[in-house]
């Protein structure tokens, strides 16, 4: 953990900022239907891990207690603004084939791109209480975010101007994309990612996000830069330090660079 420096004499000021193990079936018990029951999803939560391979959707099983003929069930999906904006239910309903006891509802969300590198998504599914079973789960929460597989890309070096220090900083490439971490960049445990352009010059995404430090009245501290300058294999990232803020964010710390500096 490194050391926090010149933090004194920095007046906070309040300003709201514009907004955040792979498992691809519901965790839990599985619901075992008998033949008094009607429909169910397998457990209340479902974590799962996004990368190409899924397509753009996510399935999410629905059990009925028995199997016979063809039938369909309603189903809501509730989420947040910025979660809508990218997750969409494919259907209002699901389809039982017949002599099937499971069906599957999508959710869509286009290309992986499309996710924030760092963001984790919820969305709630429900079912009718006229169709829900009595002994199985009427809803469930879904938390999906993106997967992405690192390799070593090499050592550079951080200047923290807020710090006022530096060290050799070990760095990440994703496989997926130009996006790169920095792990345990301020503080053990609190890697730091951001997004390049293809061409390397222009910062693309860099979710807030915290960076380790909690300050003794406001709490843990959030990074997000400005903007970023780039002179050869030299980053400049002008930074804001954030604090939440009556369920927004405060702007605490303002006016200073970190500095990466890139491996040749």
């Amino acid at each position: 953990m490194k050391k926090l420096y010149h933090l004194l004499n920095i007046a906070l000021v309040v300003a709201l900022v514009g907004l955040a193990s792979c498992n691809k079936d519901a965790e839990g018990v599985i619901y075992t239907p008998d033949a008094s029951a009607d429909c169910s999803f397998a457990s209340t939560q479902m974590n799962i891990d996004l990368t190409a391979a899924d397509a753009g959707r996510i399935l999410v099983p629905i059990y009925r207690g028995t199997s016979g003929e063809a039938a369909s069930v309603e189903i809501s999906a509730s989420m947040d603004d910025e979660t809508a904006a990218i997750f969409s239910l494919s259907t209002s309903s699901v389809s039982f084939a017949a002599d099937k006891n499971v069906a599957y509802a999508e959710l869509s969300f286009g290309d992986i791109n499309n996710l924030g590198v760092t963001d984790r998504y919820t969305i709630t599914l429900t079912l009718p209480d006229s169709r829900k079973s009595v002994s199985g789960e009427g809803s469930i929460k879904i938390q999906a975010g993106r997967q992405l597989t690192w390799t070593d890309y090499g050592v550079g070096y951080l200047y923290s101007e807020l710090f006022g220090e530096g060290w050799d900083q070990p760095i990440e490439k994703a496989e997926e994309g130009n996006i790169y971490r920095l792990p345990d960049c301020y503080y053990t445990g609190y890697p730091i990612i951001f997004t390049l352009s293809d061409d390397g010059q222009q910062l693309t995404g860099w979710d807030i996000q915290p960076m380790g430090y909690v300050d003794s009245t406001y709490g843990m501290l959030y990074f997000v830069p400005t903007t970023m300058n780039r002179d050869g294999n030299l980053l400049e990232f002008p930074m804001q330090g954030l604090v939440e803020y009556n369920g927004g964010w405060g702007l605490l710390y303002n006016g200073f660079s970190e500095w990466l500096e890139l491996p040749e």
